[in-house]
This record gives C-alpha cells, sequence and structure tokens, in this order.
C-alpha cells in the first residue's frame, strides 16, 4: 500500500476520524502544554496544579469504571460525540474565563468523563479496519495531534508580545469553538462500528452494574494469563510516565529560564519527530519488526530521552533537542504500538469491556500522580523526571519473557456451557 493512499483506502470511520482531529488537536495540543503555566500565572500554587489534577484522576477512575458498559450500551459513535462535548467543549469554555481554584476544578471535573471518549472513540475509529492496519491508525491520529505541535511556538510567540494570561484566555475560548465543530463533524460523517451495534442489542438489558462488575471479572481473568498480565503492566506503566509529567513548560521557563518561544518549540520539534517515526519508522517496521518488539525499544528509546534530561542545564539548547525527539519519539510509537496490542488481543466481543478494564485499572493506579508529582518537583525537580525514566524502564522489562503471545480468536471467560472458548495461560 502507497503511503500517499493510506488514509484513502482506510474505512470511513477511520478516515473521518483522521480528517476531523485538527479541529481538536490544533488548540488541544497547546492548551495541554501550557495549562499548568497558566494556572500557575493566574495565581495558583504548584500543590493547588497536583491536588486539582489528582481531582481530575479520581474523577475520572469513576468514569473509567462504566466507561466500557457506556460504550457498549450507547455505541462508539453516540457515547465518542456527547462525552467529548462534556469533556472537551464545556471545560475549554470554562477555563477561558477561569481566575480561581474553583474554576479550574470544575473544569478539570468535567474533563474526566474524557475517559469514556478514550474507550468509544478508538473503537470506532479503529473496530472496523483490519488488525494489520490498527497501528497505522493510532499512529496517524497521533501524529495529526502531535504536528499540532508545530502551531505551540505561535501561542509562545503571542505570550511574549500580549501576555500569559489573556493570550490563553483566548486560545482555550477559540479551542472550545473549534472542538464543537470537530465533534459535530466527524459524528456526522462516521457510522456505527458492527461490533457497537452488537453490542448494543447484546447489553440493551443488562444493568450498569452488572457491566461493572464483568469488567472486573475480564481483568481478573487477564491477570492470569501470563502475556495479558505483562501487557496490562506494560500499559499502566507507560501511562503513569506520561501522566507524571505535567511540570515541564513550568520547569524550562522558571528553573532552566529558557524563553516563551524557545519552550513553544519543543512540541513542534516533538511534532516533527512524530511525523518522521510514522511516515519513515512504521512502514520500515512493518513486516520486519513484531507490535511487541516495536513496543518494547520504543519503551527504551523514552527511558534514554528522559536519562538525558536529567543533565540539561540552562541555553543547552543542543542537548534539549536530542532530549525532545527521544522523548517525543517514544511515547508516541508506545502509545501507537501498545494501543493496538491492546484493542487486538482479546476476542471481540470482549474488546470495550477489556479495553476499558486495561484504562480502570490505569486510572486507579493513577490517581495519585498529580499531587504526588507537584510534592516532588516542589521539592527535587530532577526527581521527578528521574522517575519517569525509571518508569520507563520497568514498562521495558515487562515486554520481555517467553509467553508474550495473544489469542484473540477465543475468550478470556468461557461462555455458558463452552469451557473450550477460554484462552490458555
Amino acid at each position: 500500500m502507497k503511503r500517499r493512499s493510506f488514509v484513502a483506502n482506510l474505512h470511513r470511520n477511520a478516515r473521518y476520524c483522521i480528517y476531523t482531529e485538527p479541529f481538536w488537536a490544533i488548540f488541544g495540543t497547546a492548551a495541554l502544554y501550557y495549562a499548568t503555566l497558566y494556572m500557575e500565572s493566574v495565581g495558583l500554587s504548584t500543590v493547588a496544579i497536583g491536588a486539582i489534577v489528582s481531582a481530575n484522576l479520581y474523577v475520572a477512575f469513576m468514569f473509567q469504571l462504566v466507561a466500557g458498559a457506556v460504550t457498549d450500551r450507547m455505541g462508539r459513535r453516540r457515547a465518542t460525540f456527547w462525552f467529548d462535548v462534556t469533556s472537551w467543549v464545556i471545560p475549554m469554555f470554562v477555563w477561558a474565563f477561569s481566575n480561581n481554584f474553583w474554576m479550574f476544578l470544575l473544569g478539570y471535573l468535567l474533563n474526566a468523563s474524557s475517559k469514556i471518549v478514550n474507550v468509544s472513540f478508538w473503537l470506532l475509529a479503529t473496530e472496523d479496519s483490519p488488525e494489520r492496519d490498527r497501528p497505522r491508525i493510532f499512529a496517524a491520529i497521533k501524529v495529526v495531534i502531535m504536528f499540532a505541535g508545530l502551531l505551540v511556538p505561535i501561542v509562545g510567540f503571542f505570550m511574549d508580545r500580549y501576555g500569559t494570561v489573556p493570550t490563553l484566555r483566548v486560545l482555550f475560548f477559540v479551542g472550545g469553538l473549534a472542538m464543537l465543530l470537530h465533534n459535530c463533524l466527524r459524528h456526522w460523517y462516521t457510522v456505527e462500528t458492527q461490533a457497537g451495534v452488537e453490542a448494543m442489542e447484546r447489553h440493551a438489558g443488562t444493568r450498569m452494574l452488572r457491566s461493572v462488575l464483568d469488567s472486573g471479572k475480564l481483568l481478573w481473568a487477564a491477570g492470569r494469563h501470563t502475556a495479558l498480565r505483562r501487557l496490562i503492566f506494560m500499559y499502566m506503566l507507560s501511562f503513569v510516565a506520561f501522566q507524571l509529567n505535567i511540570f515541564l513548560a513550568v520547569y524550562l521557563t522558571k528553573r532552566l529560564e529558557y524563553s516563551a518561544v524557545v519552550v513553544g518549540t519543543v512540541p513542534a520539534v516533538g511534532a516533527v519527530t512524530a511525523l518522521f517515526s510514522y511516515a519513515v519508522v512504521m512502514p520500515w517496521a512493518a513486516g520486519r519488526v513484531s507490535e511487541g518488539a516495536m513496543a518494547r525499544w520504543s519503551l527504551v528509546t523514552s527511558c534514554a530521552g528522559w536519562l538525558l534530561f536529567l543533565a540539561l542545564g540552562p541555553g543547552n539548547l543542543t542537548l534539549l533537542f536530542i532530549c525532545t525527539v527521544l522523548t517525543s519519539a517514544g511515547p508516541f510509537l508506545v502509545e501507537s504500538y501498545r494501543d493496538a496490542i491492546v484493542v487486538g488481543c482479546v476476542h471481540p466481543d470482549e474488546r470495550a469491556t477489556f479495553f476499558a478494564a486495561v484504562q480502570t485499572f490505569t486510572a486507579v493506579v493513577s490517581i495519585p500522580t498529580g499531587y504526588l508529582a507537584a510534592v516532588i518537583f516542589e521539592s527535587r525537580p530532577l526527581l521527578l523526571f528521574g522517575a519517569i525514566a525509571a518508569l520507563y524502564a520497568v514498562a521495558a522489562i515487562c515486554t520481555f519473557g517467553r509467553h508474550m503471545s495473544y489469542q484473540a480468536d477465543v475468550r478470556l471467560i468461557a461462555q455458558r456451557g463452552r469451557p473450550d472458548t477460554v484462552a490458555t495461560s
């Protein structure tokens, strides 16, 4: 398949999820990158920021518990639409006018419902596509998000000229409008997946509590499977490592005294790196290197990037560039291959529930990370970035071993009266 025709030849859901993603990415990337700097600039303390992030993660866990059940009952397409409104469109408008702890907290609590979208959206985008296409679908959407980082230096330029707070207020307000348009266009052009239609019929009369219990039961069954157990821990550790990195812009700006323009180039360099990974590295790896091996070496790359970051000092633009390349390429490839493996490693009937269950387990572990990151950063900033490197290293270790195969054609939980349908460990 030629690279230029890759997107055009995809299933329509994948195509339009990719085509419409820039409306979110252009503003969402800059908003997430500057969020902590924005809160600090209006007077919030580091600990208050950490408390808001941890509160977001706690409520996100509550949404994560029902994410699989909601996605199966509402359908992938409808769940994505409504919870994108509550998790991004409304919070962007709230943040645009936030000037105290409580308003920022409100926006973050609403944003926690994005945990449902994290399940429904990725299934909507990939579920009807062949397994061979899924890693590059994940990657294509992530490339769009990271490529939007090329515009972040523009935000830095306006911050230097007009001030941090006025610039970011405009960014959040216009971003809310763009995300509303993005959500409406995607909903119009996509269709419900085949597995989603079947799931809605199958779960129409199922109580929510039963669905949540089924999610826990499925996760327990996966934990007894050697390969899936390692996959779950790798997913959790790499996610937590990414989650801890919330003070990068603050550290570069306040501690190392890089200018706003230089700090704004960090996501731009990351975007170019992601594009190179998508256009060159992933096509080269296809058919040569397994998805598991690519995830493993991507984790090693991430670890190496953060270890080098520990040596970064003021004015060292060369080392900052190298660290940015490694800490952008590594996580980008990790997420692309890791998420594709998780979506494709179990029976289609268990896919939404398993994907949600893995994210639920991860959400539980992640609850204290915002506050923990703030406390560590307040005392010893480099210790925080060292912890990120260590988490990526342990995640890489989880990918080694003899038992690393998955049986996606059989179930983790046996059908009634059919014990032969269960995957072996």
